[in-house]
């Protein structure tokens, strides 16, 4: 990548010049950095409303493309967490009637409802005390998951094995509880040859059995191949975008050092001295609103890639 300073003592000498030549400089970079994102929706860095379902085995890379390839910050989520929050919203909703005297369904619609700070307190108190939660940070995190509109929903992440299609269920179901569109809810499996996943998972600080490893591998790649086989009928679960990520160090992307002398592009893992990825093998299999690809339309170069990152047992062939 071409240094910053070099390319204005190129182009210009003018002080005026400097500024119209730096935003072409950064629209430059900017397009270059974003062609290598995985986007949902067609918008990059989207800040409300969106779920992404980060599927892959042990040790296969999930948390390296969340953080550099996926256009798109969020809460990562405890599954866990989830489920008591959708199980617990009816209560939380009758405690907030009773003691606070305000709807959380409606909440969102009454201008400065939460701009009270006793309001705020209270509702804290109240998802603290049924939910057992000591942290102030996840209380207020909760209450703006249950009480804001659906465009304004904090961003969610789970970071899953996906090993079997009952966590798909699970996870949408809860999240359409608290108010996600199916239209917003979204999957990436990173693939990973399994033998580079075994490698990495030894040099993990939690390392797991060998054969549990392998078992999350084979049934992420049985649940993403069922999902995508799914047709119209996976609406009922999600309907956002699905995209297939290769992980394969050294194989499948380029990782590379922002130049220290450029300016700041404003994208997290992409600013002044950060790591960015340039160049990414990644597909999509799903658009948003529109049905998947099943595995027997994808290309055969695909599925004989997949075959050949995932253990033996579960075959991508048409």
């Amino acid at each position: 990548m071409q240094k910053f300073s070099s390319f204005i003592d190129e182009l210009f000498q003018e002080d005026q010049a400097f500024d119209s030549i730096r935003e072409e400089y950064i629209e430059r970079q900017y397009d270059e950095l974003m062609e290598a994102l995985i986007t949902f929706g067609g918008q990059a860095y989207p800040k409300f409303g969106n779920i992404v379902i980060m599927a892959g085995g042990a040790g296969s890379g999930k948390g390296f493309v969340k953080d550099k390839l996926v256009g798109l910050e969020g809460k990562v989520f405890d599954v866990d967490e989830l489920k008591t929050l959708a199980a617990k919203t009816p209560i939380i909703r009758k405690r907030a009637k009773e003691e606070f005297g305000v709807d959380l369904e409606a909440i969102a619609l009454k201008k400065g409802a939460l701009k009270n700070e006793k309001n705020v307190a209270k509702l804290h108190e109240i998802i603290g005390d049924e939910m057992k939660l000591p942290d102030r940070r996840m209380k207020a995190f909760y209450a703006s998951v249950l009480t804001a509109p659906e465009d304004r929903k904090p961003n969610i992440i789970f970071d899953v094995t996906l090993k079997d299609l009952r966590k798909l269920q699970n996870i949408t179901r809860q999240v359409s509880a608290i108010g996600y569109p199916k239209e917003n809810i979204h999957i990436v499996w990173v693939v990973n040859d399994i033998e580079v996943a075994k490698a990495q998972n030894l040099e993990r600080d939690r390392t797991v059995p060998v054969e549990i490893l392998i078992n999350t591998h084979r049934g992420a790649s049985q649940t993403m191949g069922d999902i995508v086989n799914m047709g119209n009928s996976l609406r009922k679960y999600m309907d956002g975008d699905i995209a297939f990520a290769f992980n394969k160090v050294d194989v499948d992307s380029e990782v590379m050092k922002s130049d220290k002398a450029g300016p700041k592009i404003g994208m997290k893992g992409k600013t002044k001295g950060g790591m960015f990825i340039k160049d990414a093998n990644y597909f999509y299999v799903k658009r948003k609103g529109k049905p998947p690809t099943p595995v027997a339309k994808l290309d055969k170069a695909l599925r004989m890639k997949i075959n050949s990152y995932v253990p033996k047992g579960v075959e991508w062939n048409a």
